[in-house]
């Protein structure tokens, strides 16, 4: 190290001294500034010239301390941001720059530069905000001289990627350099070129501009750095995950206290060379009760076989199921290996590590085994030793093979490593074949009424020929002795080796994992009439050969599959399918009501969109929902899926009018097959009966066409309102004389400036209670009083008990009314109600009816013969009833009008005349036209008495008809203090 590098280096070491030290006494402000200029110089230090003096561990350990300081940093600006809206996008940034060193550390260096560039995109955004403001603050002033020294990184990393060769080189050239002044950064010149060690495993690596999807060629079979799609060979575009994905797939990879961390590319060059016993440092897997009891020991796969093999030995025959209660795992280990004698493709033996040059594994002497597993919604590696449990007699405690083979064994112990160990509660064999292959699972119930016999034979025997489809079969609850006479085992999963027709019939062949006690009925070996010579040709079987020697496989009739067994479990090969697209999420407890049956407008929600290029009518869609598994226990998740085909594309918030309404199920896997227009846009709708946690999913699309799977979009405007229903404001439904009493609110639309605006979107209503609820929205934006038809523009239909939603389509800018009710007066219960548009509007409560006004409570009744003198009001106006109305002063009033309780309703109007010297004088105010509204009839609101000066005025209530009987109610407001009294006729 030169005197004017020891110098710099002594320097860096100050600042950071400093920076601790104002760190750890809480001020971050003086820490910020001191890391920041530790940072600006300890790259030159790091980069420059120690790389080439310190190597090993002491360069690891410096370039550790530099992203620890870079984090903190970034931390800090994010502390001390000084407007709430900038903290968002900084958490963004401070996460992008921590993943984009580790990429880079692990050698991603395309990956660390897209990382780099969109965390030092945040900084400029914000500090092009600063610059249009204004705004030079000591903080926007670090901003900028951090942001340089992330320049510095990324032009290191560019750097990097240039002399390796790298096809993928983003350019930096839209980082603005005039907003990094007063900081000069290092040229890439002067970046020192070494591969930097492996740091920690980063899980995901975030796209630079938040790219939701992830589609990919499922036929591909060269590698990328993540895989979601499934396939058994690896998609040939790169997962790229968003920041909320990375923070899912993170949180998902802990499951059962252990951490099961993504496949990446460079998992393929693990060392498994080395010179002593390799053991797993997250211990021995739990045993089962029953296992414990017959332990003697654990053992090397060496010290138990003398030349121990890994799927050395074709089918699986050799496979026994022991102890261990998983036979669904061991079914599907069977299938899988089966399938590999059959087909000649490799599909479970290549997922375990070390390899031979012919991609087989190969044993091991050092005991160090990797097994490349599909587990909430990736692959991910399983690091497993070969310590067995043996018992005292030498046998193995788990499943092994008859032949010496210690494959089987190896991967039943790096699955049951992930699912908690060897105390298994079980599962169904087309999940834990989902685990093992990535194949999409299918439970078709056979005891289920949609159950088509027919058509479910047809897609297995079709797809079994092809190689397409996995198959196991399961057995359902049955007493023992019917089990016993039948030769099965209750509650039982099997592996089918083969579907067949012959001799007229269908026939299954299936094995039970236990390797012994098979199927005693039809077509069994004990069915000496059932088998002809013609039919053993066929399928290659001989009951009395095999009557001798039981080793758990048997041929059955596919009639007595349905109606013995209760399941049939399919896998169906993803690579089928031309395209494929995924997403993962977390539906967190606080997004929406625990009970969702009325309201979707919280659940997790994506549009699928099927690109038309292909030209044809229609295109298969399979839409997968996993429900990512962090512990082995019962699942009392009860999940939906379903598709939406008239929404374009848009958000659902009530359950109503799918294309397919899935039921709820508590499996990990929920499919739905369907048939897509090309072009069109469908909304796919995760639900769910009861939340109780958060919960994590990964949603898969496969089609032979492209297509797009991303979240469905929110209103760009949107605005909440909390109220309630009370006493005063309970007003019931549209035939309810108090429906003028609920919540008004006015809704303005704003103009754009340009062409005429229109706006759309959903107005949803949500009550505390279970009451039916109601949203309409009339014209005018001013207080509604009674309901006409012809002034509603959007209704949200019947009334719906608890959740409502109004659609709004294509409303001109200007004011309108939106009216909240519930089906009946007086329900009580609180409110929400959220408006969102694609355009800008304000909403505001309009005042009750005579808001701030005195009120009076006047009742009366017409009575026919005496005062119900019908209309028009000038010609009687002396016998119908009337009010006599005395003001000292000038004062507003109103006067409604209604008559409750009378059906049907009549055609009433209230009219106000001056009435001085008990001389009837002009009319002053009127309700209008006669009307038999509900919520009866009003005045406009009218000046009445002049100043100082005391005046008479008459309200008159008529109904048109002269042989109306009814009783009717008068509220009469005022500003200021009047006498109000009822004539006598």
């Amino acid at each position: 190290m030169t005197d004017a590098d020891g110098s710099l280096y002594s320097k860096t070491t100050a600042q950071i001294h400093r920076a601790v030290e104002a760190d750890s006494q809480n001020r971050p402000d003086h820490a910020l500034t001191c890391y920041n200029e530790a940072l600006k110089v300890n790259p030159s230090i790091l980069i420059a010239q120690l790389l080439k003096d310190y190597h090993g561990q002491q360069r690891i350990a410096m370039e550790a301390k530099f992203c620890e300081y870079a984090s903190r940093t970034s931390a800090l600006i994010c502390q001390l941001s000084p407007k709430p809206k900038y903290r968002a996008d900084l958490n963004t940034a401070h996460a992008a720059l921590i993943d984009a060193r580790l990429a880079f550390a692990r050698g991603d260096t395309s990956a660390a530069l897209d990382l780099y560039v969109s965390g030092i995109d945040v900084y400029q955004n914000i500090l092009l905000l600063e610059k249009s403001a204004r705004s030079t603050t000591a903080w926007s002033r670090e901003v900028r001289k951090f942001a340089a020294v992330c320049l510095v990184e990324a032009e290191r990393t560019k750097a990097k990627a240039a002399t390796a060769a790298t096809t993928y080189s983003p350019s930096l050239s839209p980082i603005r350099q005039d907003l990094l002044v007063n900081t000069e950064p290092i040229s890439p010149q002067q970046l020192a070129q070494d591969s930097p060690p492996p740091g920690r495993r980063n899980v995901a690596t975030p796209s630079p501009r938040g790219t939701v999807v992830h589609a990919s060629n499922s036929n591909s079979s060269s590698g990328s750095s993540i895989n979601s799609t499934g396939s058994s060979t690896n998609s040939s575009t790169e997962q790229r995950l968003t920041a909320k994905e990375a923070d899912v797939v993170k949180h998902t990879s802990h499951i059962n206290g252990l951490t099961f961390l993504p496949w990446l590319d460079n998992d393929n060059d693990e060392n498994f060379d080395l010179p002593d016993y390799f053991t797993d440092k997250d211990g021995l897997p739990t045993l089962s009760p029953k296992q414990q009891r017959k332990l003697w020991k654990w053992r090397r796969a060496s010290q138990i076989y003398a030349s121990p093999r890994i799927f050395g030995t074709v089918g699986c025959a050799h496979i026994v199921q022991e102890t261990v209660t998983d036979c669904s795992f061991v079914a599907a280990l069977c299938v899988s290996v089966e399938y590999e004698r059959r087909f000649g493709r490799q599909l479970v033996t290549r997922h375990i590590y070390p390899r031979g040059q012919l991609g087989m594994p190969v044993f091991n002497a050092s005991g160090k085994y990797m097994v490349k597993l599909f587990v909430n919604g990736l692959w991910r590696r399983v690091i497993i030793d070969d310590l067995l449990p043996v018992a005292e007699n030498g046998k193995l405690l788990c499943t092994y093979s008859d032949v010496g083979d210690i494959g089987p064994s190896l991967m039943e112990k790096a699955f049951l490593k992930v699912m908690g160990g060897y105390d298994f509660p079980g599962s169904n064999s087309s999940t834990d074949l989902h685990v093992l292959t990535g194949w999409i699972p299918e439970h078709v119930f056979i005891q289920d009424q949609a159950f088509n016999a027919d058509r479910t034979w047809v897609r297995m025997c079709e797809a079994s020929r092809r190689g397409d489809v996995l198959l196991t079969i399961a057995t359902g609850e049955m007493s023992g002795d019917v089990a016993s006479a039948l030769g099965l085992v209750p509650s039982h999963a099997y592996a089918v080796l083969d579907v067949r027709e012959a001799g007229g019939h269908r026939f299954l062949k299936a094995k039970n994992p236990w390797s012994s006690l098979r199927w005693t009925g039809k077509f069994s070996h004990a069915d000496k009439a059932g088998w002809t010579s013609d039919l053993m040709e066929q399928l290659e079987y001989d009951p009395a050969t095999a009557e001798g020697n039981d080793c758990g496989i048997f041929w059955i009739d596919y009639e007595s599959v349905c109606h013995r067994f209760d399941a049939i479990h399919l896998n169906w090969n993803p690579g089928v399918f031309a395209h494929g697209a995924s997403v993962h999420f977390e539906w967190a407890l606080d997004m929406g009501p625990r009970q969702a049956l009325y309201d979707f407008s919280a659940n997790p929600q994506y549009t699928l969109t099927v690109n038309n290029s292909s030209g044809s009518q229609s295109a298969l869609v399979w839409i997968l929902l996993t429900k990512h598994v962090l512990k082995t226990e019962k699942n009392t998740d009860f999940i939906a899926l379903h598709v939406y085909d008239s929404s374009g594309g848009r958000r659902i918030y009530e359950p109503r009018s799918a294309m397919h309404i899935g039921e709820y199920v508590n499996t990990p896997h929920m499919l739905v097959q369907l048939s897509a227009t090309p072009g069109e846009h469908y909304t796919v709708v995760v639900a769910q009966r009861e939340k109780t946690k958060a919960l994590y999913f990964t949603l898969r699309a496969l089609c032979d066409a492209p297509l797009r799977l991303q979240p469905a979009p929110l209103p760009a405007f949107v605005e909440t309102i909390q109220s309630q229903w009370g006493s005063s404001s309970a007003g019931g439904n549209t035939v309810s004389a108090r429906y003028l009493d609920n919540p008004q609110y006015r809704l303005t639309i704003r103009g754009g400036g340009g062409p005429r605006t229109r706006a759309s979107g959903t107005i949803t209503l949500d009550s505390a209670q279970r009451h039916p609820v109601n949203v309409r929205v009339f014209r005018g934006g001013f207080l509604v009083t009674r309901v006409l038809e012809v002034n509603t523009v959007a209704n949200s239909g019947k009334y719906r008990t608890q959740f409502c939603t109004c659609s709004i389509d294509g409303l001109e800018e200007g004011s309108y009314t939106v009216v909240v009710s519930t089906f009946e007066p007086f329900m009580f219960s609180r409110f929400k109600l959220a408006i969102g548009l694609d355009q800008p509007f304000s909403v505001a409560p309009i005042a009750r009816e005579g808001a701030g006004m005195r009120q009076r409570e006047l009742h009366g009744r017409w009575t026919p013969g005496s005062n119900s003198m019908g209309g028009p009001v000038s010609e009687c106006c002396s016998r119908n009833p009337r009010f006599l109305v005395r003001t000292a002063r000038a004062t507003s009033v109103m006067a409604r009008l209604q008559t409750p309780q009378a059906d049907p309703l009549p055609l009433v109007s209230v009219s106000v005349f001056s009435f001085e010297n008990a001389v009837l004088g002009p009319m002053c105010a009127s309700s209008g036209s006669y009307t038999n509204s509900p919520q009866g009839v009003a005045t406009r609101l009218t000046t009445l008495g002049l100043a100082d000066e005391p005046s008479e005025y008459l309200v008159v209530a008529s109904t048109w008809d002269r042989e109306t009987d009814a009783a009717f109610v008068l509220y009469f407001y005022s500003e200021d203090a009047v006498d109000i009294i009822s004539l006598a006729h």
